[in-house]
């Protein structure tokens, strides 16, 4: 299976599936070269086959925001010099992984006294990466005030990550970070308490704490605060920051006016997390592909009652826009 993108590193304006290759393992291990990881043949054997994400994904990557006026008119408002992505996002979600391909790829021309001119991205947006949309020019990350970033929060534009709901409850179960649910490892998500929703909050500090019916219940909430707010924003998926990092990528990039590396792209393939204790576990792009290439892990874990719930609570609209699956079983066939 290969990608045509239209020289995509230049001006990537079509995604194009030829399948002349199938939708076997040939296709993973492809993603895996391209990333400069070697594939030695026992890892083959434990490789999902590329029709397995397929069939959790779709064939093509999905941007939200992408078609419409967003990227040109902010295009036209921003003058070049002062264009930025700011990355927001679930924890769990890719949010560092994003960044890292948009600061390897993508440049914006800026003056070489800027201390940011080596830099298309911040980390994340003003009020924080993984807050709730409604902080919107209601706070003010202290990172931002630590490192005197002084960009006005118009000249940023918004690209919020997400991930399958089933996979990122599941990601939840391994690691919570702030997100409080009475669960324990082996009944996980646990969506039902004593044969009622089972409530999770998520502390984004001290003063701001967030309750919602259940762990599926958060990723409801937080999306459709990111789908139905005001501001500028395109909206990808995790998975294909795995399967086709190269077009997401170049895709944001072109959309801020960017210019993708003239050198052959970088991908990210060690875990983007990296080693800071509040991070570990992370996974690299073996484990991601073997994980959220497997239809067979997307619910991994959940108990039949899990299962029924979910499918029912799950926000219909979100997973259909997002191109995800509102059942928890998936047939590969």
């Amino acid at each position: 299976l290969a990608l045509n993108a239209q020289d995509n590193n230049k001006d990537a304006t079509s995604f194009k599936i030829e399948t002349e290759e199938g939708f076997g393992k040939d296709r993973v291990v492809q993603i895996l070269h391209k990333a400069g990881v070697e594939v030695a043949a026992d890892m083959v054997d434990k490789l999902p086959p590329y029709s397995s994400a397929v069939a959790q994904y779709g064939s093509e990557p999905i941007i939200i925001g992408l078609d419409g006026d967003i990227c040109p008119n902010y295009r036209a408002r921003v003058p070049l010099d002062q264009r930025w992505v700011g990355v927001a996002g679930m924890m769990n979600t890719g949010t560092h992984l994003l960044y890292f391909l948009l600061s390897r790829n993508c440049h914006i021309p800026r003056p070489m006294k800027s201390k940011w001119h080596k830099y298309s991205a911040f980390f994340q947006v003003e009020w924080g990466k993984h807050a709730p949309a409604s902080w919107y020019k209601r706070h003010r990350s202290g990172m931002y005030d630590q490192l005197k970033i002084d960009v006005p929060v118009e000249n940023i534009l918004t690209v919020v990550t997400t991930k399958d709901p089933y996979h990122w409850m599941g990601s939840m179960c391994r690691k919570s970070y702030t997100t409080n649910w009475f669960h324990t490892k082996h009944n996980c998500p646990n969506l039902i308490k004593n044969g009622q929703p089972n409530p999770a909050r998520v502390r984004y500090s001290p003063e701001n704490i967030t309750h919602h019916e259940t762990l599926l219940g958060v990723w409801n909430d937080y999306y459709n605060g990111y789908v139905h707010a005001e501001f500028p924003k395109l909206l990808i998926r995790y998975e294909d920051l795995i399967f086709h990092q190269e077009y997401v990528v170049g895709q944001v990039c072109k959309c801020i006016g960017g210019t993708m590396s003239s050198d052959d792209f970088t991908p990210v393939k060690e875990s983007a997390k990296g080693n800071q204790p509040a991070h570990v576990g992370g996974s690299d792009l073996v484990q991601s592909v073997m994980r959220y290439g497997d239809a067979k892990k997307r619910a991994e874990g959940f108990s039949d009652v899990d299962r029924e719930y979910a499918e029912k609570a799950v926000d219909k609209d979100l997973v259909k826009m997002f191109g995800y699956k509102s059942e928890s079983r998936i047939d590969e066939n």
